[in-house]
């Protein structure tokens, strides 16, 4: 059975795909913060705000994504985990392929422009992503 559901989770996410262009990769740089989960059935989770933010560094094609959390001084403080990947071309799309020193997993990068980010993991989650903005206090 569960082969079954893991082989169905890559065919959902190599059908109907396209690749992000080489070019538009360099968008992924950055901090980005959670403004969605949605499953496969459509249940969908809203986040108004978020405490922590991921942090990506692309270099060519491999990167690190981190957790970050935002500081009052503008400053962002790191839980010291990095996760390695490398951007994978695959079946007309664009793929992460992640590996910690725990585990192994893909997600699919359905869409990247400077400000969305929307990754579709191998449980059927699209995780959007909006482009995270300084906290600014009002004096």
């Amino acid at each position: 059975m569960k082969k079954s559901l893991s082989l169905a989770s890559v065919l959902l996410l190599v059908a109907c795909s396209k690749p992000i262009a080489a070019d538009d990769l360099k968008h992924l740089n950055g901090y980005w913060e959670i403004s969605q989960a949605k499953s496969a059935d459509g249940d969908a989770k809203e986040f108004q705000s978020n405490n922590n933010m991921d942090y990506f560094v692309l270099n060519g094609l491999k990167g690190t994504r981190s957790k970050v959390v935002p500081q009052l001084d503008g400053k962002k403080t790191s839980n010291g985990i990095q996760e390695n990947f490398v951007i994978l071309d695959s079946a007309n799309a664009t793929y992460l392929k992640y590996q910690t020193q725990y585990s192994k997993w893909v997600e699919k990068i359905e869409k990247l422009t400077e400000t969305e980010l929307v990754v579709l993991n191998t449980n059927d989650i699209k995780y959007t992503y909006k482009r995270a903005t300084p906290i600014t206090i009002n004096e």
